[in-house]
């Protein structure tokens, strides 16, 4: 008669070690995804672009509805830069939060006067500057914002609505614009 082979580290001394609970395990390493990409001050569409996964995958690993595939795991460590050993070690540490970047009084009234898609030149004219200044503030706020890498036709609307999001651009300031 042959005995069983143990799976492991017995606590008690007797028998396999207890399996963990799968959904409490997908919910913490989604809690880990959801604070790596927090404190590098990304939004979810940010991370699922630098990952090749969809946004809605994001909020679905991050929310722990989902069992994440080894591969798909590996997509978003990949996407957040840091080795899958690292969000999966008992060592991991909750990150520190960036401090919120802020929007310059300037970047805010070009940004709402931007988000209902007017040439640039018109801007200008509005708020009283050149169409290369107001250029340059849309640039800065795309970055500030971590929307510098969509597309030219959707970083406006993009950069409104993480604004109105991150608590940067107040939405009556939207509607003193329009």
């Amino acid at each position: 008669m042959t005995t069983p082979a143990h799976t492991g580290p017995s606590p008690s001394g007797g028998g396999p070690a207890p399996s963990p609970d799968l959904d409490d395990l997908t919910a913490d390493i989604g809690d880990r995804i959801r604070a790596e990409r927090q404190h590098r001050g990304w939004s979810q569409a940010h991370l699922a672009t630098l990952a090749s996964v969809t946004k809605k995958y994001v909020g679905l690993a991050e929310a722990g509805h989902t069992t994440l595939p080894v591969v798909r795991l590996a997509q978003l460590c990949h996407g957040l830069g840091m080795p899958m050993s690292d969000l999966l070690s008992d060592q991991w540490v909750m990150p520190e939060r960036k401090a919120a970047r802020v929007l310059t009084p300037r970047q805010v009234q070009v940004l709402a006067e931007a988000r209902t898609g007017v040439p640039l030149s018109r801007i200008a004219v509005r708020v009283g500057m050149s169409r290369e200044s107001v250029s340059a503030r849309l640039s800065e706020a795309y970055r500030v914002l971590d929307v510098a890498y969509l597309p030219r036709g959707g970083r406006r609307e993009a950069a409104v609505r993480v604004a109105v999001e991150r608590g940067l651009l107040d939405p009556a300031v939207l509607d003193d614009a329009a």
